[in-house]
């Protein structure tokens, strides 16, 4: 996983972005709208096919993966899944960029959501930051309730 100071910092090295679809414009527009933003670096890598994409995603280190919604609604959900669960990528958070608003939300597992009809260059940049800190604050606070779990049960005892 990528350094927080990556996050924080202006002038640090490039933050780790991984892209995944099946739209090559899409993912294309994308990346252009990553390179435009100006106070921070990005490194991407695209996919279009998802075999081997646990082993690409590890090799390559990313700090956010980006999901394009035009691949299989049912392939999507999988991968949504698979990613959250694994214990190489669960610490990764993932946005799903979507066409529409109108889909059914059966992607509950993403940290965040975007339109691509309303997406700027700072809406990516916000919310891939905002990915990032929350999917860092969730993985603290579930290391340190299993650290504490019996003394706060020894607490709610009395």
């Amino acid at each position: 996983m990528q350094d927080m100071s990556a996050l924080s910092s202006k002038t640090s090295d490039p933050v780790n972005i991984f892209l995944i679809g099946n739209n090559p414009t899409d993912l294309g527009w994308i990346y252009k709208m990553l390179k435009s933003i100006k106070n921070r670096t990005f490194r991407t890598e695209i996919h279009f096919d998802l075999s081997n994409i646990l082993k690409k995603i590890s090799q390559f280190n990313p700090a956010c993966i980006l999901i394009d919604d035009n691949l299989e609604r049912l392939k999507l959900i999988k991968l949504v899944r698979h990613l959250n669960n694994h214990v190489r990528t669960r610490h990764i958070p993932i946005t799903v960029i979507k066409n529409s608003n109108y889909n059914e939300a059966s992607i509950q597992e993403a940290q965040d959501f975007l339109l691509k009809d309303s997406l700027t260059s700072d809406t990516l940049d916000r919310s891939i930051f905002n990915s990032i800190r929350f999917k860092r604050m969730q993985r603290y606070l579930t290391v340190n309730y299993k650290q504490n779990k019996n003394k706060l049960n020894q607490f709610l005892k009395r």
